[in-house]
């Protein structure tokens, strides 16, 4: 059975309009891919009701049977985060009762290291080989691709991130640096806006592709054509992953996920002496735990044994 699970307010006719401006602030508060997200895990919720209620037992059913077939905890809590928004966007009380909050409780504390360590970090090593090889094919595509991974790994971008960058949003400095203004982001969804630093190595390979591709306006990195010719048409976050699949594969990297080259950017910084503080700010994280999660080897290897036992 197809359920159709919307994230827009289905207002009455009795609705009044501050209730109709609560709700569109409300739908602008996410993410297009945290709308889509939580849609799909909507959709899949229901269709393993089949037509019971949701109420809190079902619920914590649901969820326990997520737990069973192997998924993540993350993964799992992301059905809770869109049952919340959805009722609270149509008024619906909440089926998140004690019985879902206890059963979550004991799928993170369970399977804490359900999931992670699997996706591999590219470091500033690895993408400097990467860019060598994407720019050595002296196409546009390459040239493109190689572009894309330096910002990335600049900025510490997440991979939606990267694709909506326009020409506009960098800018260059007087030592040939450059400065990436990020107008949002998924821990920035008011879009206050964050100035990223670009290195100036990175800015020359932008400048190289927007000189032979001739374009200065518009989205940075663009779908291709056939005949290594350049659309007007913005880089897909689907064609932007396969092609740091492929850069990292050709060098015996895999494992790789659109996340890599933050990751790697986060460990080198790591490993250089920033402190977490400093790496939740450069890679915008809204709390200290994920950074931590992917610097724990590079911690490790400064952490009080390592300094004052590394050489016994």
């Amino acid at each position: 059975m197809q359920h159709n699970i919307s994230l827009r307010h289905t207002l009455d006719n009795k609705a009044d309009r501050s209730s109709v401006g609560v709700a569109r602030l409300l739908e602008a508060s996410i993410a297009p891919n945290t709308a889509k997200a939580y849609g799909d895990a909507l959709r899949k919720l229901f269709d393993h009701l089949d037509g019971q209620p949701l109420t809190d037992t079902t619920m914590a059913g649901y969820l326990a049977h997520l737990y069973t077939r192997g998924l993540a905890p993350a993964s799992v809590t992301v059905v809770v985060q869109a049952v919340r928004f959805w009722e609270k966007l149509d008024r619906r009380p909440s089926s998140v009762g004690p019985l879902t909050s206890r059963t979550l409780a004991g799928i993170r504390r369970e399977g804490r290291n359900r999931g992670r360590g699997q996706v591999t970090g590219l470091t500033r090593e690895t993408v400097k080989i990467m860019v060598q090889n994407a720019v050595s094919t002296d196409t546009l595509a390459g040239l493109r691709d190689a572009a894309l991974f330096r910002v990335m790994s600049d900025g510490l971008l997440r991979i939606g991130e990267a694709v909506a960058i326009d020409c506009a949003h960098i800018t260059t400095e007087f030592d040939g640096s450059g400065r990436l203004l990020l107008l949002q982001s998924k821990t920035d969804q008011e879009g206050k806006g964050a100035s990223l630093f670009l290195t100036a190595r990175t800015v020359d390979t932008i400048q190289q592709l927007q000189q032979k591709a001739g374009y200065t306006e518009g989205p940075l990195f663009r779908r291709m054509l056939k005949g290594d010719r350049m659309s007007d048409t913005r880089l897909t976050v689907d064609g932007a992953r396969l092609a740091i699949k492929a850069a990292a594969e050709l060098v015996g990297i895999k494992g790789v996920s659109g996340h890599s080259l933050r990751i790697g950017t986060a460990q080198e910084l790591a490993q250089r002496g920033a402190t977490l503080v400093e790496l939740q700010n450069a890679g915008r994280w809204t709390d200290s735990q994920m950074p931590a999660h992917y610097t724990r080897e590079q911690a490790a290897g400064k952490g009080a044994v390592a300094r004052l036992l590394g050489i016994d």
